[in-house]
């Protein structure tokens, strides 16, 4: 299987001896990240005999599309195939104002284990490759390009499809130097958001490089022995240690960060649950609630009125509070719900 160019910086593409001519890298480089453009062939100011030479020495994206379903509420979901016939899902957001979010994957299934995600229930199958990652997002810019209902010529990232970030910090790390790159997609670091279970060793990795990005960490009890519970990582990472640090790095880079928490009704959502939100540090952290995404009628899941009663408690603490509505629920793309054998069954 020939490599993905996308794995090559600029410079250094530019430099092989593929090429006849200096400038070439950069004909080739804004036909994929500026006009999306994955097949050689279709690079028509290329010379014909050099597109045949990269067709046989390079392929574009590392992915391919198995399946896509579309939500009543707009969501798209994709099945993306890798080389080795594993797959991942990504998916394709839009908000009222027909802005567009791309949720990316960054491992096929997950080691984690927490228990409020399907995507725990695979394991972890392995990492994505930078390029996968890359792809992924290239992938989703296409369909943007043609979505003639967008506003918005910019987009966000957020890694919250598949996978811990930090759990594959290189080749995430590698996705976002290229996707930031002004050579490249020159996207804003203030639009990429990465999620982790609160992996305190390696987030200080991702912020020196990358100090401008949103980072969120999912809390979802603040008390330790209920999040053991719910994330076995809280056992290696308790709270007291997670929250000490996140604290420093805030001193350090100077950028709020969100702390995700998925209610569960009869669990996190308590007055003691409250009390203990309520010591946050209300300067560092904002709190994303999201009412667990399960199907049926799942007693977990707390009825609308529970929801905003303990939002309104929250906020009359102090702290600030947004709430994640569910997207995509009928495809089973809205958070924790990604787990593609399902998707492969046709089993919604």
């Amino acid at each position: 299987m020939n490599g993905s160019i996308l794995n090559f910086r600029f410079d250094g593409l530019s430099e092989r001896e593929i090429f006849d001519k200096p400038y070439r890298a950069d004909q080739i480089f804004k036909f994929i990240y500026e006009n999306c453009i994955f097949d050689f062939n279709d690079m028509t100011n290329i010379p014909l005999n050099l597109r045949k030479s990269l067709s046989e020495n390079f392929r574009i994206l590392s992915v391919v599309e198995s399946a896509r379903r579309t939500s009543s509420d707009g969501v798209i979901k994709f099945l993306f195939e890798l080389d080795d016939k594993n797959c991942v899902e990504s998916v394709y957001l839009k908000d009222k104002n027909n802005r567009v979010t791309f949720c990316i994957s960054s491992q096929c299934g997950c080691r984690m284990g927490c228990a409020f995600c399907k995507t725990g229930d695979m394991g972890l199958i392995r990492n994505l490759r930078a390029d996968e990652i890359l792809s992924q997002v290239l992938y989703l810019y296409k369909i943007m390009k043609g979505d003639a209902s967008v506003v918005d010529k910019y987009f966000n990232i957020v890694f919250m499809g598949m996978g811990e970030p930090l759990d594959n910090l290189t080749n995430v790390e590698t996705a976002i130097s290229k996707l930031i790159d002004k050579k490249n997609l020159g996207i804003s670091q203030t639009r990429i958001t990465v999620s982790t279970c609160g992996i305190a060793d390696k987030i200080e990795d991702l912020l020196k490089k990358f100090p401008n990005i949103t980072l969120a960490v999912s809390l979802n009890s603040p008390e330790q022995s209920e999040r053991e519970k719910m994330m076995p990582v809280s056992k290696k990472y308790p709270l007291n240690l997670l929250f000490q640090e996140l604290k420093r790095l805030y001193g350090v880079y100077k950028n709020r960060i969100t702390l995700e928490y998925v209610l569960i009704k009869g669990v996190n959502m308590r007055r003691q649950d409250v009390d203990l939100l309520s010591q946050i540090d209300k300067d560092i952290f904002h709190i994303n609630l999201i009412p667990i995404n399960v199907g049926g009628d799942d007693p977990r899941r707390p009825s609308e009125p529970e929801i905003k009663s303990f939002m309104d408690k929250l906020t009359a603490a102090g702290l600030k509070v947004t709430r994640r509505y569910r997207r995509g629920a009928d495809i089973n793309a809205d958070c924790g719900q990604l787990f593609y054998e399902k998707f492969v069954e046709g089993v919604v």
